[in-house]
């Protein structure tokens, strides 16, 4: 029966694997501990598959909790190969090597299962005990099929062996999942897959329980507070900006929860370095020093998180605080420098769930991802020569939201030799012989080339001007991706205003199609090209703009 579902996926177009198992079991012990078991059996269809399955490594942090590799063995298909166990080993994660953080007591454990082949069968059986959790007791778990491979049968099960109340969502409905796959066309497909969650406390519980343990009134009591607002003012922005400018970034773990506890102000004030929490803590105490209700918040960079959540739920903390007019939360987040001085966190940020730590408790908050009005207005203004080719002028580029966060961090964080040059290229220009930045506005002094021959004059264009919609459209054409990011979304505007003696040239056709425009006409003896791209993710039709883009015919000129 198998082996007719296995040729039958391979024919259609496999997933990664099919997992003849996947089992999880959570047990609550009465010394506190809690340990998940997680059991299963994998076949690798394709490459990728192998690859994955190849090395596999469990993330887990010294001193709160530990991994035990019960099983773990490859059994090789092929006649004569028997089977292999894995080797085992075990060290501080990969991504602090890059980072120089061998300090932080984030560790993994490695698999390497040796000589795996499509069609082997991969077995696991790995038990994490979780002695402590950082900042609060409570503990969530989100539980479903693997969602980039088949699943033949997928278990969950719970043991509580404590008086805890446990919050369950689907437990009782979907224990156990049949017959699941992310492709429609497979023989085990179910759409929805459904998910089972558990939680021991809310949110609300978690913001209350970890404000508690994170709000100590002793810090209060840093004398540098009061001469930082002394220094910059009171405006919030003003407070976040001179954190990010003036504590270096450092990977030093401290605490009671390693990976967690942040210093205090006056130690973080002291070394002039720390990670996000330990300029979140400090930040949240220059705000109170100010006058503002403010306190740290739990964030998740990867966007929403499920509906229950542990500490461990998020990568990220930053400083909410509330808004005296309307009382709603204000985000600002002290890690990144660059960004625009009122924008409070970057662009990256929208979207992404936020939880943040008052006495008594909150729920879960998302940052909105609408209405930032993103846009990149640009406007070249200057004097056209055909025997050189070039146009020798000025750029003038007033941007909002993401773009401005962009050309903010380019101008800030490069010097001054090398700024010039960063703007030619950013702005396309042959030449830069000048550029500067008020904080909104981009003035650059400098050529752009134009193409032409004796019947044709080709102007440049958004595709030329701007690089981040000219990187865009590399990602996307010739054919899109599944998925993609955009790292600068805008509303594109380009006016380009020459000075040209008219001898009758004849002008192309006005182009207007869904999220891109291109039109040009002589306007008080200068011609005036004015293009507009919406690239933004808002934009159902961005591959469809981004082709227009691409063209060239609504900025040539037919020359007589």
């Amino acid at each position: 029966m198998f082996t007719s579902i296995l040729t039958l996926l391979l024919l259609l177009g496999s997933p990664d694997a099919v997992h003849l198992l996947h089992r999880v079991t959570i047990t609550l012990s009465e010394d506190g501990s809690i340990t998940e078991r997680t059991e299963a059996t994998i076949i690798p269809l394709t490459g990728r598959g192998v690859q994955r399955f190849s090395t596999m490594s469990i993330a887990f942090r010294e001193e709160m909790e530990e991994v035990e590799i019960v099983q773990a063995y490859a059994g090789h298909w092929r006649g004569g190969r028997g089977s292999s166990t894995a080797s085992v080993s075990t060290g501080p994660h990969r991504i602090l090597s890059r980072t120089n953080r061998l300090e932080s007591s984030l560790r993994e454990t490695i698999l390497l299962m040796p000589g795996l082949e499509i069609g082997d069968t991969v077995k696991v059986d790995i038990v994490r005990t979780i002695h402590s959790l950082p900042l609060s007791n409570v503990y969530s778990y989100v539980f479903l099929p693997v969602l980039q491979d088949s699943v033949v049968r997928s278990v969950f099960q719970i043991t509580n062996n404590t008086d805890i109340r446990l919050l369950t969502r689907g437990f009782e409905e979907f224990r156990e999942f049949r017959n699941t796959s992310p492709a429609p066309s497979h023989p085990l497909a179910a759409f929805d897959p459904p998910f089972v969650s558990i939680a021991t406390g809310t949110p609300k519980e978690l913001s209350a329980e970890a404000s508690e343990a994170l709000d100590i009134p002793e810090h209060s009591q840093c004398m540098r507070l009061g001469e930082i607002v002394t220094l910059t003012g009171t405006d919030p922005n003003a407070l976040r900006e001179w954190v990010a400018e003036n504590i270096n970034y450092t990977g030093a773990d401290t605490g009671v929860w390693p990976g967690w506890s942040p210093r205090s102000p006056e130690e973080t004030l002291e070394d002039g370095s720390g990670v996000c929490r330990d300029r979140a803590v400090l930040l949240t105490w220059l705000l109170r020093n100010a006058g503002y209700e403010a306190y740290p918040a739990l964030a998740s960079t990867a966007g929403e998180t499920a509906p229950v959540v542990d500490a461990r739920s998020f990568d990220h903390m930053f400083t909410v605080y509330r808004d005296p007019m309307d009382n709603s939360w204000t985000v600002l987040d002290p890690t990144p420098k660059g960004i625009p001085l009122t924008a409070g966190f970057s662009f990256g940020l929208r979207g992404s769930t936020y939880l943040p730590m008052i006495p008594g408790g909150t729920g879960l908050e998302t940052i909105p991802v609408n209405g930032w009005n993103d846009t990149l207005r640009i406007a070249l203004t200057g004097e056209l020569d055909l025997n050189e080719n070039l146009i020798t002028g000025r750029l003038n580029a007033v941007s909002r939201g993401a773009p401005l966060e962009l050309i903010t961090t380019l101008f800030t964080r490069s010097g001054p030799s090398a700024r010039n040059e960063m703007f030619r290229r950013f702005f396309g220009a042959v030449k830069c012989d000048s550029v500067s930045f008020n904080g909104e506005e981009v003035i650059m002094e400098g050529q752009w080339q134009v193409f032409h021959n004796d019947e044709y004059l080709l102007l440049p264009g958004l595709r030329e001007i701007s690089l981040p919609g000219s990187r865009i459209a590399s990602i996307l054409l010739p054919s899109p991706p599944d998925s993609f990011t955009i790292d600068a979304p805008a509303t594109e505007i380009l006016t380009v205003s020459l000075s040209i003696e008219t001898q009758g040239e004849e002008l192309p056709d006005p182009v207007n199609s869904h999220g891109y425009s291109c039109d040009m006409a002589y306007i008080d003896g200068r011609l005036v090209f004015t293009e507009t791209a919406d690239i933004t993710d808002s934009n159902a039709y961005i591959l469809e703009t981004l082709l227009a883009r691409s063209g060239t015919s609504a900025r040539t000129v037919k020359l007589k």
